[in-house]
């Protein structure tokens, strides 16, 4: 035998070095894998296999962090409403500048239309698999009492009447609803209209500015 046969032959390969990842990391990518199938395929294509595949891990290991499917939706419907939240709360700020409402608003479709976010909890609803704890009705009340108290201080800093707490009530449902509606059915909407991916950012542009002219003028 060859010196160089020898050499091959006890020299043992090593082994592949397993990633270590923490629980909330594991969470993460998980989550973030899901989040990325909901976007392409929609609700059906949450499958907990295909989602272990994307991340690289066992099917157990999903449910060893979410026990379920049903868990693992639960988890996407609460990052999402948080997300949600923020972004809401950020770009419905009467303190904000124009071009900064508008940057955040666009956000806000982005979480609840360009990742699927608002097919899931239509599904959820529509389908009956809605449960109170996953749309957490609190979350638009909790948006509204926020943006009020800044719009109230911003009112008071310019020496104005302070605006009713129904207009900024219309104003969050509003701009919920014009990010659900183009999450459903808004580029079949723009495809009728002779609008393109172009037009609809030109639309969420137009739609941020509205809002923040509306912010400013408090009426």
């Amino acid at each position: 035998m060859s010196s160089a046969v020898k050499s091959e032959t006890s020299t043992p390969k090593p082994p592949a070095k397993r990633v270590r990842r923490t629980a909330e990391e594991a969470r993460r990518l998980i989550l973030d894998a899901a989040e990325a199938r909901l976007a392409r395929q929609g609700p059906e294509g949450l499958r907990l296999q295909d989602i272990a595949r994307d991340v690289g891990i066992s099917h157990p290991a999903i449910l060893h962090h979410f026990e379920s499917r049903e868990g693992l939706v639960r988890a996407l419907i609460g990052r999402a409403n948080r997300q949600l939240r923020d972004k809401l709360l950020s770009a419905l700020d009467g303190d904000g500048e124009g071009s900064d409402t508008a940057y955040h608003i666009g956000h806000v479709f982005e979480a609840l239309s360009d990742r699927g976010t608002a097919r899931l909890l239509s599904w959820l609803l529509l389908t009956g698999r809605a449960s109170d704890e996953q749309m957490e009705p609190n979350v638009m009340r909790e948006i509204v009492d926020a943006i009020q108290a800044r719009r109230e201080d911003h009112a008071r800093q310019e020496k104005q009447p302070a605006p009713d707490r129904e207009d900024t009530l219309f104003i969050a449902m509003l701009t919920a609803s014009a990010a659900f509606g183009e999450a459903i059915v808004g580029r079949q909407l723009a495809e009728a209209a002779g609008l393109d991916r172009d037009g609809l950012a030109r639309f969420r542009l137009w739609f941020a500015r509205m809002i923040n002219d509306h912010l400013d003028t408090g009426k």
